[in-house]
């Protein structure tokens, strides 16, 4: 037994030396005995950014982006030195409910439980400035008029907390409203975003150019009544909920805010005062990593983009909001959308947003109940007040793998923003289809990643749980929605005066700049006739970008087998021929199990069996649509053809297929009567799709 004196401090630098990077490679090289280390040991991200398995202090000398500091131009590691302890990012919560009475119920009782910001989103039709009529109450609340306003935000005190209203192309009539209350809100926003209309809807009820009129107006009312709050959108959610990544989000940020600040610009307001009212909203995804580090960027590309257009160092600060990202969300195994939604504010407040906005698991369903807001809610409260991230200033500063993330994000990032220059511009691109197409590719890339299980969804397409029970759907009925906002207008119409009315709306489509829009609606206009009116019958359109949700293959398989069992009463199944002794097919078995499981099929997994004749009899007798033979390929030669032969010969309907790929075996198996083959390298949902139709399932 050692007899040397204990010490109270152990010296790592004495004990182990200084690491050496170049002695690691090395080592490392001898380890992959001549497999290239690029190929075996870096991996591309979906933005095309090489991932090290491990970095070293070099990574921080080569960052181009200044001054290290917090508070410090270009702002990577956040816009004032004191970071979270200079104010916490405003816990923001989307209460999606039609009506105004709903909405309000909601938001009462969700400021009295954590919530610090009120956001009211107007819907679907609202946003473009038009009546509900049909479509009322979709995607937000149904605003027609002053009435449906003052009624959502009834009893609320606006002058303590953040205010938010997204109202899209009917924010000048919004701000007005909200400002000319006896509690106006201080803080907040009422943001108009054009870009962002057109790449959603695909039209505005104006032309392009009396858009950005329209907006010039609405930032010189609101910096006039409420000069701390914002009023121009710059939000690029639409391109993670389209298939972007983190590089489409931050070209396309800059791309966006470049477009309306030149056009601003030729209205009179400077860089200075418009990148001041600039909100940006990002989508934030599950990529940890790349996600903190795109936020980050975002601050530094900003800076850099506002001091080229001629603006000075304050207005250079970013404000920017995270949303969980829908494209992440899946209908399938929906309470694992919890875990995605807390990495995802997590690595959101890592990053040092300003805002986040945490929708709830079963967004994907419909409405929102109490519980999962109060989930997605407590989700932000935990990582406030006990994870403490409030406490440290840029918690992900001096990581080497973050740094080095920035940088290649920001230098790509810059490097797509102007191509998308070059190319004319984002309007551009969405006028002639060509950033539809490019969201469209980017999407389909990651969806073929998820089908052919290069990239996992807990839940979805591995880890499937076929006894979930889903959440109840809380969704209302459009026909009454769109009843009960005819009934609003109608009554409303014939308590006004009609003269009058018509006389205040004439003079809004006579002026080019309109000052005041309040006055109309006060006297009894519907907010779609005031935006009408304002538009002055024109519209703009382009090829709006398509959205949607990454796991949307896996939920059509799983609505199939839904319909199939409630009409025939049960899946149906799929036999399983394991061959021989447990350490011959266990592998197999589990890995083709796993494999199939996301169809929904159910599975006889229970007999093993010694010979290919009693397989195929038992395959047959089971009832199964198919039957999966699993073994070795030392065995396969032998077992496979007559184990095919003999389920067709008695069953010739029942798919057959192999676990495991011999390809000098391929086409003998095939002949043999061999359907398929599951393997390492097969598209799963190709596979699981077209096993469905041959079954029977889906057409």
């Amino acid at each position: 037994m050692s007899t040397a004196p204990l010490t109270p401090h152990l010296n790592l630098r004495e004990s182990f030396g200084n690491p050496d990077p170049a002695l690691w490679m090395s080592l490392t090289e001898k380890v992959l005995n001549g497999v290239p280390f690029e190929k075996k040991l870096v991996v591309r991200t979906p933005e095309g950014i090489p991932v090290k398995p491990i970095y070293d202090v070099s990574t921080l000398k080569t960052t181009p982006w200044g001054d290290g500091t917090p508070g410090k131009f270009p702002y990577v590691r956040g816009t004032d030195s004191a970071g979270y302890h200079a104010g916490a990012w405003e816990v923001r919560q989307n209460l999606p409910y039609p009506t105004a009475a709903e909405f309000n119920a909601a938001a009462k009782r969700d400021l009295g439980r954590g919530q610090d910001a009120l956001v009211l989103r107007f819907d679907s039709t609202g946003r473009q400035g038009m009546d509900p009529m049909d479509r009322a109450g979709v995607d937000g609340t149904s605003i027609t008029g002053v009435k449906d306003f003052e009624e959502a935000l009834a009893d609320i005190d606006l002058t303590d907390i953040a205010v938010h209203i997204e109202a899209g192309v009917s924010a000048p009539a919004a701000a007005e409203m909200l400002l000319k209350r006896e509690n106006a809100p201080v803080r907040g926003s009422v943001c108009l975003d054009p870009v962002a209309l057109l790449a959603v809807d695909g039209q505005l009820p104006m032309t392009q150019e009396r858009a950005w009129d329209l907006l010039a107006a609405h930032v010189k009312f609101m910096n006039r009544h409420a000069p701390q709050m914002k009023s121009i959108g710059v939000d690029v959610t639409w391109s993670g909920n389209a298939g972007g990544n983190a590089v489409t989000d931050l070209a396309l940020m800059l791309a966006s805010a470049a477009e309306t600040l030149r056009a601003l610009d030729e209205r009179g307001i400077s860089p200075d005062l418009a990148a001041s009212k600039m909100l940006v909203r990002f989508p934030v995804g599950t990529d940890f990593f790349m996600e903190i580090s795109k936020f980050r960027a975002a601050r530094g590309v900003w800076a850099h983009l506002i001091r080229a257009c001629g603006g000075g160092d304050e207005a250079a600060k970013l404000t920017q909001h995270a949303v969980t990202s829908i494209w992440e969300q899946s209908a399938l195994d929906p309470y694992v959308n919890l875990l995605r939604a807390t990495s995802e504010a997590f690595s959101a407040v890592v990053g040092g947003v300003n805002g986040l906005t945490v929708d709830p698991f079963d967004t994907v369903f419909g409405l929102p109940n109490e519980f999962s807001r109060r989930i997605a809610r407590n989700i932000q409260l935990v990582l406030r007040d006990e994870a403490h991230l409030m406490e440290v200033v840029d918690p992900a500063g001096g990581s080497w793998v973050v740094e080095a993330l920035t940088k290649e994000l920001a230098e790509a990032a810059w490097k797509k923003f102007q191509t998308i220059e070059k190319a004319g511009g984002v309007l551009a691109m969405l006028r002639d289809g060509s950033l539809r197409n490019e969201l469209q590719d980017l999407g389909k890339e990651r969806k073929t990643k998820l089908a052919q299980r290069r990239e996992v969804k807990v839940g979805v397409n591995q880890f499937a749980n076929l006894e979930e029970v889903k959440p109840e759907v809380h969704q209302p009925d459009p026909a009454d929605m769109a009843r009960a906002a005819r009934n609003r207008i109608t009554a409303l119409r014939g308590r006004r005066d009609e003269t009058a009315v018509r006389a205040q709306l004439k003079s809004l489509r006579n002026d080019r700049l309109p000052d005041a829009f309040c006055e109309a609606l006060r006297i009894g206009a519907t907010l779609g006739e005031v935006m009408t009116a304002l538009g002055a019958g024109e519209t703009t359109r382009v090829v709006p970008v398509q959205l949607g949700r990454l796991t949307e293959g896996y939920e059509r398989l799983r609505r199939n087998m839904e319909a199939y069992v409630a009409e025939y009463g049960e899946a149906p199944k799929i036999h399983f021929a394991q061959m021989g002794p447990v350490r011959q097919h266990k592998i197999r078995s589990d890995f083709s199990a796993e494999f199939l499981r996301p169809s929904g099929f159910r599975l006889l997994v229970e007999e093993t069996y010694e010979d290919a004749e009693s397989a195929a009899a038992a395959a047959v007798a089971s009832g199964a649509a198919a039957t999966v033979i699993c073994s070795t390929d030392l065995t396969y030669p032998e077992l496979v053809p007559a184990f095919a032969k003999a389920v067709k010969a008695a069953a010739p309907k029942i798919q057959v297929l192999v676990a495991g790929l011999l390809p000098d075996h391929l086409e003998e198996f095939k002949a043999a009567g061999v359907d398929e083959f599951i393997h390492l390298r097969a598209n799963n949902l190709q596979l699981l799709t077209d096993l469905q139709a041959l079954t029977g399932v889906a057409q």
